[in-house]
């Protein structure tokens, strides 16, 4: 089993992050995603997904799939699909259910439950004081987009227990978290509305400094919609305009993907500019599930975009100047660039002409 726990702000803004949608639209798709690090390393994914899907799995079916890499490398995979009656949601109260998994928000506290067979656990306990980071809605004739860092800037505890390949012992850990969480809503097929997504959000260290959080969603057409902050150390927010980045030194992957080991910024807050570098030095995972389907899942995914998930400790070198200071700022962060390979089109057969 696996249970985090998480509070969240009051104020969710005109986003409803407390349940799904539930719209009609033939690839409607709405998901709550959560990306966690232990302290001694443990890397921790759960993404529970909403949506409407061709026959034979039909409309209004949901899916969880979580990983949890622990500090040797290794992965283990945590996933259910379930159709309606197996998973539901509370229309009053963010109360949402799949299967064993569930996240619940009661008196305050945002709890995330997952559940499985063989007793993997993880237990979360976490407090966020930031409000949501919102992108702008992307509209596109009728296809959209809305997209949010529902709990950013996540600091907390817990535990965890992954069951070795014997099936009998436990690997197991405990310690402080830090990391964030994502609210995704669409209409339209993946490959249309997002080309890459940039995720980066700072660690605290030992000493007291400024965090930065940027969320960074490159578009088919080139179009990009930048999300950068800064945590100050007294908990304030500065937030950025006029961001920039340039991806250098991309490296080639499977399934025609690539992914950049080096990140430029330059932007401009509170009346300071911030430049500087983004190194994705220590690789935390390469994951993408198309890789973990069984046969009757394959067959479906291939009319779906292949989406490539590199997830990396990265170090940050930033600069804030304003007109008479400068301040270094320097640390690591937990990153992850999606890289999404539209689908392949099918070859239609022609009879042969009959002479």
């Amino acid at each position: 089993m696996i249970a985090m726990a998480f509070y969240l702000p009051c104020n969710l803004h005109a986003m409803d992050h407390s349940k799904p949608e539930m719209l009609p639209d033939e690839h409607y798709k709405e998901y709550w995603e959560q990306h966690v690090l232990f302290e001694d390393g443990t890397f921790v994914t759960s993404q529970f997904l909403v949506a409407n899907f061709p026959w034979p799995v039909g409309d209004d079916h949901a899916i969880m799939v979580s990983t949890v890499v622990t500090p040797d490398g290794r992965r283990t995979i945590i996933k259910n699909g379930r159709n309606p009656g197996e998973w539901g949601f509370d229309k009053e109260k963010f109360n949402l259910f799949i299967h064993t998994h569930r996240i619940k928000e009661e008196n305050g506290l945002h709890e995330v439950h997952l559940g499985a067979d063989d007793k993997n656990e993880v237990n979360m306990r976490g407090r966020t004081e930031i409000s949501p980071l919102k992108h702008k809605r992307f509209e596109e004739d009728d296809a959209f987009m809305e997209a949010a860092i529902y709990q950013p800037y996540l600091e907390g505890e817990g535990n965890w227990a992954i069951l070795q390949e014997d099936g009998v012992s436990f690997v197991k850990g405990a310690g402080k978290l830090q990391g964030f969480a994502t609210h995704v809503k669409l209409n339209a097929p993946l490959e249309d509305l997002i080309d890459s997504w940039l995720r980066v959000s700072g660690l605290q260290g030992e000493t007291a400094q400024p965090v930065p959080l940027l969320s960074a969603v490159e578009r088919p057409d080139g179009g990009k919609d930048i999300v950068l902050t800064l945590k100050g150390v007294d908990g304030s927010i500065t937030e950025f305009k006029d961001v920039r980045l340039k991806y250098k030194k991309m490296i080639k992957a499977e399934k025609k993907s690539s992914y950049p080991s080096v990140i430029e910024v330059t932007a401009h807050g509170g009346g300071r500019k911030m430049t500087g570098t983004i190194r994705l030095t220590r690789k935390i995972d390469h994951f993408n599930i198309t890789d973990h389907l069984n046969f009757f899942e394959r067959g479906f995914a291939q009319s779906r975009a292949s989406v490539s998930n590199y997830r990396y400790i990265a170090d940050y070198d930033l600069t804030l100047a304003s007109a008479t200071d400068k301040q270094a700022i320097r640390g690591k962060a937990l990153s992850e660039y999606a890289d999404v390979i539209a689908p392949k089109e099918k070859k239609i057969r022609r009879s042969p002409r009959r002479r």
